[in-house]
């Protein structure tokens, strides 16, 4: 006599193994899903501290003295927190070559760690009802800003010359416990640099 059809073990096998398949196959694209997930979150990371690298070069690039005698051109305070990040804050004036920093006025630009991120500031200075440009870099918590004497000479921390530009400009940018990418060094025109 020959059998027609399943046994109820064959149909069992045949499900846990459906079953088995199914697992392999939703673990393979949630891990997929997953890694796209982060790639998309590291790209964004890198593409907004590539933006803002790119600001500060050309906010750096066009510094320049401040039109009311008496206000400082260049300040750097040089600050470290209780983990041993630096949290450095910088303040300049610069006519900015592309927008948001236009070139038809001055602007007084700070840079600054905060627990948030790098907040950059930007004050168009001489206009009656300003209105500022502001950044921040999540991420980011702690810069630290060296700078070159006019005449060349070793990087320092520390800046006594708030009516003169240094040579150099070296911006790094550091997470809660280390530097991310590599420091961004800009020549100062104002300052003697090429």
């Amino acid at each position: 006599m020959t059998r027609r059809g399943f046994t109820l073990l064959d149909l069992l096998v045949a499900i846990v193994l459906t079953g088995v398949v199914a697992l392999l196959v939703y673990g393979t694209s949630r891990a997929a899903f997953d890694t796209e997930t982060r790639l998309a979150a590291s790209r964004r990371a890198w593409q907004s501290r590539r933006a803002m690298r790119t600001l500060l070069e050309d906010a750096l690039r066009n510094a320049r003295s401040p039109l009311r005698p008496g206000d400082p051109a260049f300040q750097l305070q040089a600050q470290t927190s209780g983990q041993g990040v630096p949290g450095d804050r910088l303040t300049f004036v610069t006519r900015g070559g592309f927008p948001p920093l236009t070139g038809d006025t001055d602007w007084r630009i700070t840079v600054a760690a905060t627990p948030a991120g790098l907040s950059v500031i930007a004050v168009p200075l001489g206009v009656r009802a300003p209105a500022r440009v502001a950044g921040l870099l999540r991420g980011v918590t702690g810069v630290e800003i060296r700078v070159q004497p006019p005449g060349g000479g070793a990087w320092t921390r520390q800046w006594a010359f708030p009516a003169a530009f240094p040579r150099a400009v070296a911006l790094t940018f550091w997470n809660d416990s280390a530097a991310i990418d590599a420091p961004l060094c800009v020549a100062l025109p104002m300052g003697g640099g090429t």
